[in-house]
């Protein structure tokens, strides 16, 4: 998802509010509203007191007008109205979707998506192993059925100085936090070189593998 929606991987679109406590319907409502409040009341910074949560609706449906709502912070606590504006009632029109690609999960990039390294920077002399802790930063897409996402190395500056195992590592949605092991040993002696990962599968491929590489030195 795009980086201003937060660092998460789904997200629920929902048509409902969430009241956090036992509403009840007014039988004080006016002739062209119905009104619904809750069971405790909150006070405010003037020392006002107001139930914590109401709702009105259009007479006799279902249409919802505003909402009133006490809401604290840490330093305040202040009622406030939401007055609703409806758009349409019912299944949403097409045209709303109509930007999006139909094959969005395919094409495009998730920022959330990554590779974390534990550690992030390895010295090794000639004939020296390390071992490298990999694992993903968010859970692969399912594309086709298929969640599993397979990534190989290739080294910059010096293509034979290093040796790898496994050669390739392959996380899915459910083991894609669990740590696994990439074991590298030096063979001849070079300026600093960087493992690249070749990411494919799960949507990586839209990422850019240089974002996440290992520096050896």
């Amino acid at each position: 998802f795009p980086l201003h929606w937060g660092n998460n991987s789904l997200y629920k679109i929902r048509n409902d509010v969430n009241f956090n406590y036992e509403m009840i319907h007014s039988n004080n409502s006016s002739k062209d509203e119905d009104c619904w409040y809750s069971n405790e009341t909150c006070s405010t910074n003037t020392r006002d007191k107001y139930p914590c949560q109401e709702i009105y609706f259009k007479k006799n449906t279902d249409i919802p007008l505003r909402l009133a709502e006490v809401r604290r912070t840490p330093f305040s606590s202040n009622r406030v109205i939401t007055n609703f504006t409806i758009i349409s009632i019912g299944k949403p029109d097409d045209k709303y979707f109509d930007s999006i690609s139909p094959d969005w999960y395919v094409n495009c990039r998730d920022a959330d998506l990554g590779v974390s390294y534990n550690p992030t920077l390895i010295r090794l002399n000639v004939g020296e192993s390390a071992k490298v802790q990999v694992w993903l930063s968010a859970p692969p897409h399912e594309i086709n059925g298929n969640d599993t996402v397979n990534i190989q190395w290739r080294t910059s500056q010096c293509t034979n100085c290093f040796t790898w195992t496994p050669k390739q590592l392959s996380f899915n949605s459910k083991n894609f936090q669990e740590r696994q092991t990439l074991t590298i040993t030096r063979l001849h002696m070079s300026e600093q070189s960087i493992f690249n990962p070749i990411l494919e599968g799960g949507g990586f491929a839209f990422i850019e593998g240089a974002t996440y590489s290992l520096s050896i030195r």
